[in-house]
């Protein structure tokens, strides 16, 4: 699903993914500490299959896929996603580490619950894994509350994660 209007920040302008975001995007999820707690795959385990999942992700009808940039200079720092369903909105997100502790993680999602917000979303939820705890501090930075406990799994690795999921309530 794409975007009617881009999202933006004083620092950000959060826009609809493009194909032509792939090499970022692969380099990103599949950077060992950049992704270390996502369910992508390091880049050498990106196989077909993951490869396909992520050229489809401009055209996906089930969910929103994001870029993050900077206004000053366009250059790609970060990426988020927005499923919805039934008034809650699951997302995902990540910042460059080369753009780590400036912030724009706070920005970033945000911009995601005010959009959320503005378009009748009445929950937002998020899973962390529970080593991550920057992720989890920028969750309760932003309200959220831990929810309900899951595991997850990098895709095409004997990966596991124990994790929570997260919810904030933003509708009545």
């Amino acid at each position: 699903m794409l975007l009617n209007n881009n999202l933006e920040t004083p620092r950000l302008i959060i826009r609809s993914w493009k194909r032509t975001d792939t090499d970022f995007t692969l380099n990103l999820w599949g950077d060992r500490e950049n992704g270390k707690y996502m369910s992508d795959p390091a880049r050498e385990n990106q196989d077909e299959d993951y490869l396909q999942a992520v050229a489809e992700m401009e055209d996906n009808p089930n969910g929103y896929y994001l870029i993050a940039v900077l206004k000053e200079n366009g250059n790609q720092v970060g990426t988020c996603c927005a499923f919805p369903e039934n008034g809650n909105y699951d997302i995902g997100y990540c910042i460059s580490k080369d753009h780590w502790k400036e912030g724009l993680g706070t920005e970033m999602i945000g911009a995601l619950i005010n959009w959320i917000k503005e378009n009748g979303g009445k929950t937002v939820t998020g899973e962390v894994a529970d080593a991550n705890l920057v992720s989890i501090a920028l969750l309760r930075k932003h309200g959220f509350s831990e929810d309900r406990k899951s595991r997850y799994k990098k895709w095409g690795e004997e990966t596991y994660f124990d994790a929570h999921y997260y919810k904030l309530i933003i509708g009545g």
